[in-house]
């Protein structure tokens, strides 16, 4: 007996805690996500793992805590840890009650990245917001550096939806750049368009959000400042305003810079110019660049003065040199060529220009208030100071909106974050709740960019060419605006480092063959660019079997293994789940028309949990009706006869159907009007009254027809009663004719039905254009050729009258509906 309790033992302490094992695997596998660390598969609850590196005991902890041995683990073996605590000089737990003593020199702790613990154990380490609850967090390294990360949140004002980007700037090769829409300050574009233009090898276009405020004509509100080039100055107050900047060193900056710009010509005659590619103000001095557009946009009261021989860069604590080309009196609106800047002036800053001629050396300062932003590298405005020195502001500003906003952190690294308002699923935010979050996120300074509609985060996702937009912008598209924010990697596209599948999981059904598993491979350097893979990609399976024409049969049992793309050494791997059970069958086709004796495919396709699964014709069975022919191989033979019938293919007792049609079937009643007829109704034009109704004693076949009932005394123009089903009828196949059974009242109306095709087109059948008879009558209506199947009959009756000596009221009926061959 002793024997037996000791080998059980045994065999729980192998489940428990053996290495990592080919049996550990398959057990770990169940978990999700899948996360690999170090050729292991992370668990849930794992915080790492331990390396034997010399003999040491296993410890069993009893009900009091006391240490019972087990046995010694050997050099080599490696085991998950899920706890650590200091009991007993220090202790791994590595599952369940059982211990390793944190023996120096004998153990070697590892623990992997926490972006890796948040993938398996998000609840264990899942941001904390004081505005409220994350209810899910998901992380992922989209570029050296540069990480992307979506939260959900219920907040106490409701639902938000976040989405972060944290940028290191330690990694090498990572910066923040401005842009403008279109490469100029007037005019509008998206913030995806301005990052996939910018798009280039050693200019990697990595992520990017929208930026400052802006006018009417899409100029941005305050200072730009592009690659150490100021492309505009501040509008606002200083007290209204808040600045993003890069230092020539990559420090990023949040700060109120403001900048003095003054010209001498020939080293006399000190001025002040107001700004730079602004708006030109009454007695102002406005320098215009190339980047403002492609004129200065002025009236012509005014002075404009055209520079060349520009040397020297437009920055703060910089001089530029330039000669006077031209001065314009009286012409506003001058071009702004390439090498060329003007500077325009007004009233007394028009008179000050006029001073100028052709030939005199101009000479402009530009000096900042705050010496930190001279020669700032990268510079873009935006409004609110969310955190000081650490402390979130608050603010009495009504409105939860969606919000942009960027913060810096204590060791320097940058976050921008983008947060979803105005829909269903998230409401926004206030200033002082998106202040809060900033401080949460761990900014020691944050500001706003431009927020509401123009809320935009784009990412280029790892295998991606350009960016796509990841958040969902409250105008329901992406909106236009004037500037935006880009983080780029400057890195060369380097060698194949590793494959990138699509999609790296699928279910497959146990034992059928695939003729392609769309599984799309993409070859990415280290940087996750795209690089061309110029070697064969080799495909294996631990769980089927690769063809030599490319086609794959999956083992035929249930379970779980891998499909492995290789080019070389380089291998990545599709997880694959083997069902042997399906919820749905799809058909193509609802009907099928085939000549006696000849043959037609039925594409099928078998469903589990929403995800087609399985095309193998063989993996189904087929059943037609009436003997009208046979399935072999998914291909439906059609026998010598003809016939109106139908197919149903089955797994197990999941089901699907079509009807099919061989030769020429004759008639098909495609309404016979048994049963409940609520989903008929009665319209009409110019009429006293319009009703159906069901009948039952005036019946051509069957125990009811269709009373449809009109008065159309007193009206003028024409006059009509229309029965119809709240769903048109469908017909399949191609009939040449519509028929019904009429009881007539002989009262000289027009009968006819309305019939549309594939491409919407409408068509008028006439049955009569006079109806003269009582009692039961067989009519038919050609349908015209060169129409489109299948067909839809729309209005089955429509009973008219024209003629204004004609307004009478009556009766009639409608049995037996049909389509003819």
């Amino acid at each position: 007996m002793k024997r037996k309790i000791f080998i059980s033992l045994l065999f729980v302490l192998t489940v428990l805690i053996s290495p990592f094992s080919g049996d550990h695997f398959e057990k770990a596998k169940a978990a999700a996500p899948v996360v690999y660390w170090e050729g292991m598969q992370l668990v849930k609850g794992q915080i790492g793992k331990l390396i034997i590196l010399k003999p040491v005991n296993l410890w069993k902890r009893d009900h009091n805590n006391k240490l019972v041995f087990v046995r010694v683990l050997k050099p080599g073996e490696q085991y998950r840890v899920y706890q650590y605590d200091s009991m007993y000089g220090g202790q791994y737990g590595v599952g369940g009650p059982y211990f390793v003593t944190n023996v120096k020199g004998s153990v070697q702790y590892k623990t992997p990245s926490l972006h890796k613990l948040k993938l398996v154990n998000p609840e264990l380490y899942r941001t904390k917001l004081s505005i409220g609850s994350v209810t899910k967090e998901e992380s992922k390294v989209i570029a050296p550096g540069v990480t992307q990360s979506e939260l959900s949140v219920n907040s106490n004002s409701g639902k938000q939806e976040i989405y972060k980007l944290d940028v290191d700037q330690k990694s090498s090769q990572i910066t923040f750049e401005t842009t403008l829409a279109k490469d100029q300050i007037i005019g509008f574009e998206t913030v995806k368009s301005m990052a996939n233009r910018k798009q280039a090898d050693g200019h990697y276009v990595i992520a990017g959000v929208n930026g400052d405020y802006f006018d009417k004509n899409g100029a941005p509100t305050d200072l730009t400042v592009h690659n150490g080039e100021i492309l505009t100055t501040n509008t606002t107050p200083i007290n209204e305003r808040t600045i993003f900047g890069v230092s020539p060193s990559g420090k990023a900056m949040i700060g109120n810079p403001d900048i003095t710009i003054e010209m001498t010509v020939n080293g006399e005659k000190k001025k002040l110019i107001n700004s730079v590619n602004k708006r030109r103000f009454a007695g102002h001095i406005v320098l215009y660049t190339p980047y403002f557009s492609n004129n200065t946009g002025t009236n012509d009261l005014g002075t404009e003065v055209v520079l060349t021989n520009i040397n020297g860069k437009l920055n703060g604590n910089n001089t530029v040199t330039a000669d006077v080309k031209e001065v314009i009196v009286g012409k506003g609106s001058n071009t702004l060529n390439k090498g060329e800047w003007i500077l325009s002036g007004h009233a007394a800053g028009s008179e000050y220009l006029k001073t100028l001629k052709p030939g005199d050396r101009v000479e402009i300062t530009l000096t900042y208030d705050k010496p930190e932003w001279d020669q700032v590298d990268q510079a873009i405005g935006g409004r609110y100071h969310l955190v000081k020195n650490g402390q979130a502001q608050s603010f009495n500003i009504a409105g939860a909106h969606p919000r942009t906003a960027i913060g810096i952190k204590q060791d320097g690294s940058v976050f921008v974050v983008v947060i979803d308002g105005r829909q269903s699923h998230s409401v926004g935010v206030t200033l002082s709740e998106l202040a809060k979050v900033m401080k949460d996120f761990g900014a020691v300074e944050a500001m706003t960019f431009d927020g509401g509609g123009s809320s935009t985060m784009v990412v280029r996702q790892p295998g991606d060419l350009e960016t796509s937009v990841v958040n969902k912008p409250s105008d329901g598209k992406e909106r236009p605006v004037s500037n935006a924010l880009l983080i780029v990697g400057l890195w060369k596209a380097g060698p194949l480092h590793t494959l990138l599948l699509n999609p790296n999981e699928i279910t497959l059904f146990a034992g059928a063959t695939y003729k392609d598993l769309n599984i799309s491979v993409k070859g990415l350097d280290k940087a996750n660019d795209v690089v061309a893979i110029k070697d064969p990609i080799i495909w294996s399976s631990n769980i089927g079997k690769f063809h030599a024409d490319g086609s794959f049969t999956a083992a035929n049992k249930v379970g779980k293994g891998i499909i492995t793309a290789s080019v070389g050494s380089i291998k990545a791997n599709v997880t694959v789940n083997l069902v042997n059970t399906i919820d749905s069958i799809k058909l193509k086709q609802n009907t099928i028309v085939v000549e006696k004796g000849g043959s037609l495919s039925i594409p099928a396709e078998g469903y589990f949990k929403g995800q087609k699964i399985v095309a193998d014709p063989a993996v189904f069975s087929y059943q037609v009706s009436d003997q009208l022919g046979k399935v072999e191989k998914g291909i439906f033979k059609a026998g010598t006869k003809d016939g109106f019938g139908t197919i149903t293919v089955s797994y197990g007792s999941v089901k699907a159907q079509l009807n099919v049609i061989v030769g020429n079937p004759g008639s098909l009643i495609i309404e016979d009007f048994e049963g409940d007829l609520s989903n008929w109704k009665a319209t009409g034009a110019r009429y006293s009254n319009v009703q159906v109704m069901p009948e039952k004693n005036f019946v051509k076949q069957g125990k009811q027809s269709l009373k449809v009932v009109y008065d159309f005394i007193g009206q003028t123009g024409t006059s009509g009663v229309y029965a119809q089903k709240i769903t048109p009828i469908e017909i399949i196949g191609t009939p040449k004719k519509i028929g019904m059974w009429v009881y007539g009242d002989a009262k000289g109306h027009w009968l006819r039905a309305q019939l549309k095709d594939a491409d919407n087109k409408e068509i008028q059948l006439d049955f009569t254009k006079n109806l003269d008879w009582t009692g039961w009558k067989y009519v038919e209506a050609q349908i015209p050729a060169g129409l489109k199947a299948p067909y839809k009959l729309e209005v089955p009756i429509r009973y008219m009258e024209v003629n204004d000596s004609n307004k009478n009221k009556g009766q009639i009926f409608i049995d037996q509906i049909q389509a003819v061959y």
